[in-house]
């Protein structure tokens, strides 16, 4: 089980996020990130406003780049300017 942190490189508005992307949820009173899946690879993303994004549940170190690669391309057609 892979654990990746990535930085997307700019300040995230989370209630967008979660207004507008499937699989995700955003609960601020519960914990302060977007909780995001994909299925393939079979991952979850926690999103900080920061910028900040970590990555679980990855069997590999390239299926954990690819995943994070997706959730930053998720977040990068909600018209952030992610670089990743």
């Amino acid at each position: 089980n892979i654990v990746a942190t990535v930085n997307l490189e700019c300040k995230l508005d989370l209630k967008t996020i979660a207004l507008h992307a499937r699989n995700a949820e955003y609960n601020p009173k519960r914990f302060a990130a977007v909780i995001m899946r994909i299925r393939d690879p079979k991952t979850t993303a926690l999103i900080f406003a920061s910028g900040k994004m970590v990555v679980t549940g990855a069997k590999s170190e390239e299926q954990s780049r690819l995943a994070a690669r997706k959730y930053a391309r998720i977040i990068q057609k909600l018209g952030f300017p992610t670089r990743f």
